[in-house]
């Protein structure tokens, strides 16, 4: 009897342990002087602090499901999406802790954030709605209907989110203020990567089953109409670009390879090859970082040269990548 029971007592913690898994994690939480890279891991359902300067992982955290995307929405706290989990995760740099945030629902895939109204927006792939949500009451405020599979959103200056539907193959414009779609339009075939410059729309993808788009193209956000393309490397996927620049970064899939394009000048500048299966890319004051998949690596390329000047090892599958520079 005394050994079922203590049989019982150790499922009983094995349970609790598992169900725990994910939820009011601890980690070491960087100095204040320290300049950091969260990373999340596809392959192994974790994420990984990484000491930039050290260019070594200083700490790691497991998770129920894989992180797909961050965002920071004051010094302190980044908030992800996992498309398995059902609820949004919580990453306190200053307590060291990784918690639930909020429960939501599964399919969540894609993020973006207005600080002047403390309004989270959150992509889910499977209702195919994009969620408002007010951070200071932790509370959705409105629900609104995009196309099929909405992958990735751009916020403009002036409160209009472009959304990215993967499936549809269309963009839905969203006035956040009156939160409604108020208008949808076609792009290419398996569209993937979504960029706002101030007078157009940028957008990449896979392209027609069968042929390799090797393009980016630019419509007009009033119309839809398209109104330019620039022939780049195969399979544009991920785009990024400071505010105000008319520089913007695209990371080409396929031939795994970083382009650094005029818009204005509606040209390519420049290109350097990143490791394999490239996917998510972010920028500091002098680096850009790509993450690759399948190599288990972060590129680090200077801003100024656009050479790799550092590789990072993550293993199990680095995908997306938040920033956090000190001075």
């Amino acid at each position: 009897m005394k050994r079922v029971k203590y049989y019982l007592i150790c499922l009983l913690a094995l349970l609790i342990f598992i169900t725990g898994c994910g939820k009011d994690q601890q980690f070491t939480p960087p100095s204040s002087s320290q300049s950091i890279a969260v990373v999340s891991q596809l392959k192994k359902a974790s994420f990984s602090i990484v000491d930039l300067q050290k260019s070594k992982i200083v700490s790691s955290v497991h998770l129920k499901h894989p992180l797909t995307d961050f965002i920071q929405i004051n010094n302190d706290l980044i908030i992800a999406t996992s498309k398995e989990d059902q609820s949004l995760i919580e990453i306190n740099l200053k307590k060291g802790t990784a918690t639930d945030y909020m429960n939501m629902k599964e399919g969540l895939t894609s993020l973006t954030y207005d600080s002047t109204s403390h309004t989270l927006f959150v992509a889910d792939s499977e209702k195919n709605v994009i969620y408002f949500i007010n951070t200071q009451l932790k509370k959705v405020k409105a629900t609104v209907k995009t196309g099929k599979l909405p992958s990735s959103m751009t916020l403009s200056p002036s409160g209009t989110l472009f959304v990215l539907n993967a499936e549809s193959h269309t963009v839905s414009v969203i006035d956040t203020e009156k939160e409604k779609n108020i208008r949808t339009f076609s792009v290419l075939e398996r569209p993937s990567g979504i960029h706002f410059d101030g007078h157009s729309i940028w957008v990449g993808g896979h392209g027609k089953p069968g042929s390799l788009n090797k393009s980016i193209f630019a419509y007009d956000p009033k119309t839809g109409k398209q109104q330019r393309e620039i022939k780049l490397g195969v399979m544009p996927a991920a785009f990024f670009s400071e505010k105000g620049s008319s520089i913007l970064y695209v990371l080409c899939h396929g031939d795994h390879t970083l382009y650094k394009v005029d818009t204005e000048a509606n040209k390519q500048l420049a290109s350097v090859e990143t490791g394999q299966n490239p996917n998510y890319i972010t920028a500091g004051a002098s680096s850009i970082y790509v993450s690759n998949l399948d190599d288990n690596s972060i590129s680090v390329i200077d801003k100024n040269t656009f050479m790799m000047k550092n590789r990072l090892h993550i293993p199990s599958g680095p995908y997306a990548i938040k920033l956090e520079e000190k001075k």
